[in-house]
């Protein structure tokens, strides 16, 4: 469950039980950088960085655009009513695999701030402790091929649900110290009603973030590793 309310002419979406009353300041790294806990994250097209709320570390990502209109536009959407909006929508995907039991991260709070015919937005989000990029552990040492296929079952698992990342590099994929992995940066995923061929643009992405990866830095990984990802998927 969830309520809406407004602060300062933005709408603001946060969970129904948290008593916490967010304001639109609250979704600018400047309301955070000088308390304990800020920093600014790695990844992505920047506008991310770690907060501490109340004892909880949290995301808060300011939605940017990239390629050739970032470079126009940055952080400007069309505005086409909140349900359109790249939080809302966000937000409902998470909750979707939440609720199926996916390893996602849990949505704290999402602002949107209209002018005119365009809106900026940014969403806070659950921060996973101990972990990293999936990049960075094979920038390191290789992964088991046991690793392998558990992601290959993960990807498996969250396509099984309709849920289709519009994203999945080896930088959305995260490891902890324990070899259980996690799927981040939901932005631009979507619901599907049933499986069709779509499910295998998402591992074609993912198998290319990794090759390009490897051209520019060495990676631990192997043809023979996506075999294994590819046995965990198709099981």
């Amino acid at each position: 469950m969830t309520r809406e309310t407004k602060s300062g002419g933005c709408h603001i979406l946060q969970r129904q039980d948290d008593s916490r009353e967010f304001r639109k300041e609250h979704f600018t790294p400047d309301y955070w950088q000088h308390k304990p806990g800020f920093q600014f994250t790695s990844g992505g097209r920047g506008g991310s960085c770690l907060i501490d709320i109340d004892g909880e570390h949290a995301i808060l990502r300011q939605y940017h655009r990239g390629g050739f209109v970032g470079r126009l536009l940055h952080n400007q959407y069309m505005w086409l009513g909140k349900r359109m909006s790249r939080p809302w929508r966000e937000w409902k995907v998470l909750q979707q695999a939440r609720r199926v039991g996916l390893p996602v991260p849990d949505p704290i709070a999402a602002c949107i701030c209209r002018f005119g015919p365009w809106y900026h937005a940014a969403l806070i989000i659950h921060y996973f402790e101990d972990t990293e990029m999936l990049t960075q552990r094979l920038a390191r040492e290789p992964l088991s091929p046991q690793g392998w296929y558990e992601i290959g079952l993960l990807i498996k698992r969250m396509h099984s649900e309709g849920i289709r990342h519009a994203d999945l590099t080896s930088d959305n994929v995260l490891i902890d110290s324990e070899d259980r992995f996690y799927i981040v940066d939901f932005d631009k995923a979507r619901i599907m009603n049933r499986l069709d061929d779509w499910q295998w643009r998402p591992l074609l992405r993912f198998q290319r973030s990794i090759l390009k990866r490897q051209r520019n830095s060495p990676l631990n990984f192997t043809m023979d590793d996506w075999q294994s990802m590819m046995d965990g998927y198709q099981s």
